[in-house]
């Protein structure tokens, strides 16, 4: 964990600025911690062995990362940002990532950065545990990379594409709710927008005899129920990140709620657009083959959807520019 109680003083301490001699104890059950501060690993607070504890249970480095990056980012331009801060709401006290405030404090922005699974009852209960507080709140997935699978360049884009995604289902009900993803990416140490779409598949046609007559089966597409087809722009500069707030309607879905309320959303600065990744997977006809038709990603190019070229690529290891 990145905070921890000075024990003197009661007061909160972020492993980055506290030194070694104190005594502290852990925010969730008061506990004596140990600070490890040296060279490789970044700073954080340790339960000593033996104890247990869930206040930061199964938090890997990667989270721990991306919150220490966000806060830093918000920091250095001149934006006052907690980490791990507590929100009371009318569901108990939530505990917040990294919890935003916006210049002369109008508002608060909570993010949430997200590695492990959640069911929807969960993703639903802490989302508006967070409206009834007044708080805003931007879901963060973390993008492991060995989990994607293969990548594909739109080319002539910054657009990168994976045609079979393996999203995890908090991720789908995240999408829905923010009309998008934007990952957090630990080994970029930046931020991707990303879009989920429908993965398609085709059904060879079958036939076979029986009781004397033939049948027939396939021929056809369908969307996958295992797969998603993802679209990544980016990496950009967590500095180019502003977060704006949005109004959502409540929203039904079959088998989950979408909570409506004043959320957020993050827009990048210098984008003329809220939303420049105009990208789908579209129906195409071919080429005097009738009315056989097939599915491949499409982008929008001069105001026209066109048919994308792909071309082979590995995600990049740094952020892209600004300007």
């Amino acid at each position: 964990m990145l905070v921890a109680l000075n024990n003197a003083d009661n007061s909160r301490v972020e492993a980055g600025h506290a030194v070694k001699g104190p005594s502290y104890g852990c925010p969730g059950c008061n506990t004596a911690v140990t600070l490890a501060k040296g060279r490789i690993r970044r700073p954080y607070f340790g339960h000593r062995p033996g104890e247990v504890c869930s206040y930061a249970a199964l938090e890997t480095w990667e989270h721990q990362q991306a919150k220490e990056d966000f806060a830093t980012s918000y920091r250095s331009r001149g934006l006052k940002c907690d980490v791990e801060a507590e929100v009371l709401s009318i569901d108990g006290d939530r505990r917040a990532d990294v919890l935003l405030h916006a210049p002369d404090d109008a508002y608060r922005v909570a993010l949430e950065v997200q590695n492990s699974s959640l069911d929807y009852t969960s993703l639903e209960k802490r989302t508006s545990a967070y409206l009834s507080a007044d708080v805003a709140v931007i879901w963060v997935p973390i993008l492991i990379r060995k989990r994607i699978g293969k990548v594909q360049r739109i080319a002539g884009t910054n657009i990168l594409y994976v045609s079979h995604f393996s999203a995890p289902p908090w991720q789908l009900w995240v999408h829905d709710l923010q009309g998008g993803l934007w990952y957090y990416d630990p080994v970029a140490r930046g931020m991707w927008r990303g879009r989920l779409d429908d993965c398609m598949l085709y059904r060879n046609p079958t036939s076979w005899f029986a009781d004397g007559d033939q049948h027939s089966s396939g021929g056809h597409w369908y969307s996958s129920e295992r797969w998603s087809s993802l679209f990544l722009q980016g990496p950009f500069e967590l500095s180019r990140l502003r977060a704006k707030r949005v109004k959502r309607t409540l929203r039904k879905r079959r088998t989950y709620h979408l909570p409506g309320g004043i959320g957020a959303d993050f827009i990048l600065a210098g984008d003329p657009l809220d939303d420049a990744m105009s990208v789908r997977i579209g129906k195409t006809k071919a080429d005097g083959a009738g009315e056989l038709h097939y599915y491949r990603p499409e982008h929008q190019f001069e105001g026209k959807w066109v048919g994308a070229s792909l071309e082979a690529v590995v995600l990049p290891d740094s952020v892209l520019p600004l300007g």
